[in-house]
């Protein structure tokens, strides 16, 4: 497929995980890899700057040596920044070559006031991002689709077709069955209150809704594709599925709201990845060329 991934390494207590799943992943899709790690020079240290880069990166390469085979085409490079969010944007914008996807091992600090590198690369690339869990790839591996059907427009359309087009490539590559999951929306409040019955909501509208999602699958040629609806917020709804039905990657699109809109309502995605405890590949619409 000669894919370009971009690789974050997160190497910390000699916990290379992430790294052995990009490895998998360019086998899979036929990959290379450009693997990035973001070292801080500490002021106060004993040695010169370019002493500390230098053995960095002698670290570094030892360390690649181990995880990849000799046959995978992989480039490494050490880089001295701490806002890695901006360094990887810029990179991402470029095409030397371009990059069709980025790999980052996923963290779990995010706070009301604090939007931790995850948030930031999702809202910010423009490219799909797998934010990689630290749970082992089980061995009867499925992937799960989380499609949007609630939304008529043009965008929702595109994002859809672009899950199913990530979903149908990842299968394909790895032998692994398709789920598609659609989450018939009911606000947190009416749940909270007692207002609305999710259970009433699902009897009522769940048949026309998994038709529609059956009758989207089809159009794709994706038959084989196992459809589940179920009613509630999708946040909640996406990582119960996910762990129901032992999935090892999720797949959804992300809208990227920014600034006060994002700040105060969030994406779908970023709320998923609260509590989700697999794998997740995000998606977006390519970014349209400036006129």
């Amino acid at each position: 497929m000669n894919m370009h991934v971009l690789v974050i390494a997160d190497i910390e207590d000699d916990d290379f995980l992430s790294l052995e799943k990009a490895r998998d992943i360019a086998i899979d899709i036929s990959a290379s890899l450009e693997i990035i790690k973001f070292v801080h020079y500490d002021a106060d240290s004993d040695g010169p700057i370019t002493e500390f880069v230098e053995q960095s990166a002698q670290d570094f390469n030892a360390i690649i040596n181990d995880v990849f085979k000799a046959d995978t085409k992989v480039s490494s490079k050490i880089v001295l920044k701490e806002d890695i969010d901006e360094w990887l944007v810029e990179r991402c914008q470029m095409n030397i070559p371009k990059i069709d996807l980025v790999i980052k091992g996923g963290h779990r600090t995010e706070s009301l006031f604090h939007t931790p590198t995850d948030w930031k690369l999702i809202r910010h690339l423009h490219c799909p991002i797998l934010i990689a869990s630290h749970e082992k790839w089980k061995s009867q591996a499925n992937i799960l689709m989380a499609l949007d059907l609630s939304d008529p427009d043009n965008h929702h359309y595109q994002l859809n077709e672009l899950i199913l087009k990530w979903g149908a490539t990842w299968s394909n590559a790895t032998h692994t069955a398709l789920h598609a999951l659609y989450s018939i929306p009911i606000a947190k409040p009416l749940l909270a209150l007692d207002i609305v019955d999710k259970h009433e909501v699902e009897t009522e509208k769940a048949p026309e809704a998994k038709e529609d999602l059956d009758d989207f699958l089809e159009q794709y040629d994706m038959p084989d594709t196992i459809s589940h609806v179920a009613a509630g917020p999708p946040d909640k709804i996406i990582p119960h599925m996910a762990d129901e039905l032992h999935s090892d990657l999720v797949i959804m699109g992300c809208v990227g709201r920014e600034g006060i809109s994002g700040f105060f309502q969030g994406n779908t995605a970023e709320k998923v990845l609260h509590h989700i405890r697999t794998d997740c590949l995000i998606v977006k619409l390519p970014k349209p060329p400036t006129t």
